[in-house]
């Protein structure tokens, strides 16, 4: 029984005790380029050839003797990212086909542990008190899965309503406040109200921004003004120089010293 395979250090498994056949797990310590903090290279095991119906809970089970595992993540290729297993639409253990996986332990002893494990031992991934599901009832739990738990559901939308109302109270409060107040310029936001109590009021950063157009707006025309005038004054300008340049053929016609030709 090989104990090492490139690099990889072998584990033998079966399904349960009454099955005679084995397969392996190669495993080996995670290395990677980029600053992973949910796989730390000191603290992860990475493990290849995973079959389909081993779940992260079986291979917690089996590598926990080694230390407390912090988390286990199960994806289809190396590189590939685990989608979110505690999403309401998507099953746990959802990766189909054989897989790999990251082993994240607490403790960097826990990973030097794990390396060392007895190559020898044949280990069971389905046991009387932790049975991995096959088959129909397997199907049966996934499809159960596929629908959202009701209770946390409900949960959720309680929160996040709570969270909105929340947000919707703080800035109707900021707004009655600023209303009193007197911006950067000197301007006072004021609501409408009197006669029509129920028109629409105006946001606070709505009324700012309207203010900065206004006031661009009042530059950018008083700029204008000063390109008509420049523009007035060169008309104005070469008229003149149109006129001294007549008057001055006019004379030179007089004198007989005019010779176009």
């Amino acid at each position: 029984m090989a104990s090492e395979v490139g690099g990889f250090q072998t584990i033998c498994v079966k399904f349960s005790e009454k099955y005679c056949s084995y397969h392996y797990l190669y495993f080996k310590n995670h290395t990677t380029r980029d600053e992973d903090t949910t796989k730390p290279p000191n603290k992860t095991l990475f493990v290849v050839n995973i079959p389909p119906y081993c779940t992260k809970g079986s291979l917690k089970r089996l590598f926990s003797s080694c230390g407390a595992i912090k988390e286990v993540f199960l994806v289809k290729q190396p590189g590939s990212t685990e989608r979110d297993a505690a999403s309401l639409v998507i099953p746990p253990d959802s990766v189909k086909g054989f897989k790999v996986g990251y082993i994240v332990f607490k403790k960097s002893s826990s990973l030097s542990a794990a390396l060392n494990l007895d190559k020898s031992t044949v280990r069971v991934l389905s046991t009387k008190k932790n049975p991995v599901a096959t088959g129909m009832k397997k199907w049966i739990e996934e499809y159960h899965l596929q629908y959202p738990d009701t209770k946390k559901l409900q949960l959720e939308v309680d929160e996040f309503m709570a969270k909105f109302d929340e947000d919707r109270e703080k800035t109707e409060r900021e707004e009655a406040e600023s209303r009193n107040q007197a911006d950067d310029e000197g301007w006072v936001t004021v609501g409408r109200g009197g006669r029509n109590p129920a028109a629409p009021r105006l946001d606070v950063n709505e009324l700012r921004e309207r203010k900065k157009r206004k006031k661009k707006q009042a530059l950018l025309n008083f700029y204008q003004f000063q390109q008509r005038e420049t523009r007035r004054e060169h008309i104005a300008h070469l008229r003149k120089k149109f006129d001294d340049d007549k008057k001055r053929i006019a004379e030179m016609k007089s004198a007989r010293k005019f010779r176009p030709y």
